[in-house]
């Protein structure tokens, strides 16, 4: 199923549009499109199905979940992490698509895991193959991308912190492409104001649910 997305509308001044320096309804329309991908990426990702497209994190199914009582309802360890990398299949593995996904403060939590020499298990790599001044590389954990997603929930107790896998199995529908309406009518003139608009309806779903993308599930307690 696909669902209709709106911006809200935005009023802008007659002022701002005549005597601005700068294209304001340009900025004002590029906003529009911002919010747009902000409530679709929140669904896409942790969306419930009800009213709203279901969500990478809600449809993928659970590839290793924490002990209770093991210090990991806010953190999580290399061999979790290794467990939850082996709860998908090596066929999803070996796509170009496959990789980790979760939040910034998972990020952090998994910088911050070091072995027996206090090493860090994740540093995010360096491309000096030019022979010039370092450059970053694509950060890759365990040899796979990651991707960071601010709608990935943080870690906490029983939460669904990583996924890992095919991420290319998940569809996005979109039926209509963003419109843009501008109003100039009474409601507005009246004030001295402009509105802006816009709308786009659009869906999404996990469609292998064989097991293409997996989550690892922090300690309830």
């Amino acid at each position: 199923m696909v669902y209709k997305y709106s911006s809200k509308t935005v009023a802008v001044p007659f002022e701002l549009l005549q005597d601005s320096n700068v294209d304001v309804e340009a900025f004002v329309r590029q906003r529009l499109v911002t919010r747009l991908g902000r409530i679709t990426n929140t669904h896409f990702t942790v969306g419930t199905g009800t009213n709203q497209p279901t969500g990478l994190i809600t449809a993928a199914s659970t590839g290793f979940t924490a002990a209770n009582a093991s210090s990991q309802v806010t953190s999580v360890t290399y061999a979790s992490l290794l467990e939850t990398l082996h709860s998908v299949d090596p066929a999803y593995r070996q796509r170009p698509s496959c990789g980790w996904m979760f939040h910034d403060q998972t990020l952090k939590v998994i910088r911050g895991i070091v072995d027996g020499q206090s090493r860090p298990i994740f540093v995010p790599g360096w491309d000096n193959t030019h022979g010039a001044a370092p450059l970053s590389a694509p950060a890759q954990l365990m040899g796979f991308p990651v991707t960071i997603n601010q709608d990935v929930p943080v870690m906490a107790a029983s939460a669904r912190s990583i996924a890992f896998g095919d991420f290319s199995t998940y569809y996005v529908r979109d039926t209509m492409e963003v419109e843009m309406f501008r109003f100039t009518d009474s409601v507005y003139t009246t004030k001295g104001q402009v509105g802006f608009l816009a709308f786009m309806r659009s869906g999404g779903n996990l469609l292998d649910t064989s097991g293409a993308v997996k989550v690892f599930i922090n300690a309830a307690s």
